[in-house]
C-alpha cells in the first residue's frame, strides 16, 4: 500500500513535513544548518504548498529569487541541497514519486569564489608585528600546521598538544569531517613558539591554548576583528586568516610533498585511503616537516620569532 495515498493532507504539505525532516536529523549542527535553509524555502515557497506541487519550475524560480535578493551562489546551492534532502526523504516514504531537484542544475560557485592567496615569509613576519601576542601565536600555528582556524585551532586544548614528544604533535579530535580527525606533526619552530606561549600563560591559567582574556574557561571565538586590524596595519587588506591554511599547503608543496601527504596534513576527505599507506606516509611527513623547518631557517631571518 502506498503511504502517500493514506496520509492526512497536512502531512503532505511542506511546513509539516519540514518539521518532521528537521526532527529526524540527529546531528545538532547539521540540523541547525538545515533549519536556516528550510526557513528560506518556506518563506519563498509558502508554508501551505504541497510536496507534490514542488516542481523543477518552482525550484528554479526559488533559485532565481534567492539570487535577486542578494544571496550568494554557495548559500543558494545549500538551500537547494537541503530541499533535495527533504524531498529524497519524502520519496523514500512514498509521499512523492520523484525528487524534482535532480532536474535543476547547481549555480557555479567557483567563478565568484575568492581564491586564497598564500603569504610570503616576509608578509607573515610583518602581520605578526602588528598582532597581539595570542594572534601572533595563532598565525604561527596555522602556517606551520595547516589547521582549520575555527574548528581545529581555536578550540585546541593543551591536553591534545604533545610538545615533549618526538615528533611534537597535535591531536585533532573534532573536525569538519572524519578525515579531519588526525594527528598533526609540528615543526620545531611551531613547537618552540607554543612552549614559550604555554610558559607565559602558566599551566593553571586555562585548559585552552587560546583562552578568552575575559573568561579563561572558554576559548577565543572572535578572531576576525584582531586579524583585520593587524592585516590592515601590515598593508594586507585583502588577506583572510583562512589564507594561512593555503600558505601551509603551498609551502609544503614547495618542499616537494606529494599530493597524498599534503591531503593528509590538511585533513582532507581523500585521506580515507591512507591506512594502506601509513608507513610511507609517515616517512614523507617527517621529510616535509623537516623541510619546512629548513626553509624557514634558510631565510636567515629571526625578526618574526616570538618576542
Amino acid at each position: 500500500m502506498r503511504i502517500g495515498l493514506t496520509c492526512p493532507d497536512h502531512i503532505l504539505r511542506l511546513e509539516k513535513f519540514s518539521e518532521q525532516f528537521l526532527n529526524a536529523t540527529q546531528h545538532e549542527k547539521t540540523r541547525s544548518r538545515y533549519r536556516s535553509s528550510v526557513n528560506n524555502i518556506l518563506r519563498h515557497l509558502g508554508q501551505r504548498i504541497r510536496l507534490s506541487d514542488i516542481t523543477p519550475q518552482v525550484i528554479f524560480e526559488f533559485q532565481q529569487k534567492r539570487q535577486e535578493e542578494g544571496a550568494g551562489k554557495a548559500t543558494t546551492n545549500r538551500d537547494i541541497a537541503t530541499l533535495s534532502s527533504l524531498l529524497s526523504r519524502a520519496k523514500k516514504l512514498r509521499l512523492v514519486s520523484r525528487n524534482p531537484c535532480s532536474d535543476v542544475g547547481k549555480l557555479n560557485e567557483r567563478r565568484d569564489r575568492r581564491q586564497a592567496r598564500p603569504l610570503s615569509y616576509e608578509e607573515e613576519a610583518k602581520v605578526k608585528r602588528f598582532s597581539p601576542l595570542w594572534l601572533s601565536i595563532l598565525i604561527t600555528l596555522l602556517v606551520e600546521t595547516g589547521l582549520r582556524v575555527r574548528k581545529e585551532a581555536l578550540p585546541l586544548k593543551w591536553t591534545d598538544v604533545l610538545l615533549d614528544s618526538e615528533p611534537a604533535c597535535i591531536y585533532v579530535r573534532d573536525s569538519k569531517s572524519a578525515a579531519g580527525v588526525r594527528s598533526v606533526w609540528m615543526t620545531n619552530y611551531c613547537r618552540d613558539a607554543l612552549i614559550r606561549w604555554r610558559e607565559l600563560l602558566g599551566p593553571q591559567f586555562s585548559p585552552f591554548v587560546f583562552p578568552s582574556p575575559r573568561n579563561p574557561s572558554v576559548h577565543i571565538v572572535d578572531y576576525k576583528t584582531a586579524w583585520r586590524k593587524a592585516a590592515k596595519s601590515a598593508g594586507l587588506v585583502d588577506q583572510r586568516l583562512y589564507d594561512l591554511r593555503a600558505t601551509f599547503a603551498s609551502r609544503a608543496n614547495s618542499c616537494r610533498a606529494s599530493g597524498l601527504t599534503v591531503a593528509h596534513l590538511l585533513g582532507h576527505a581523500s585521506t580515507q585511503i591512507l591506512p594502506t599507506y601509513v608507513k610511507p606516509l609517515d616517512e614523507n611527513t617527517k621529510a616535509v616537516i623537516e623541510a619546512l623547518d629548513a626553509a624557514r631557517t634558510g631565510l636567515g631571518r629571526s625578526r618574526d620569532s616570538i618576542q
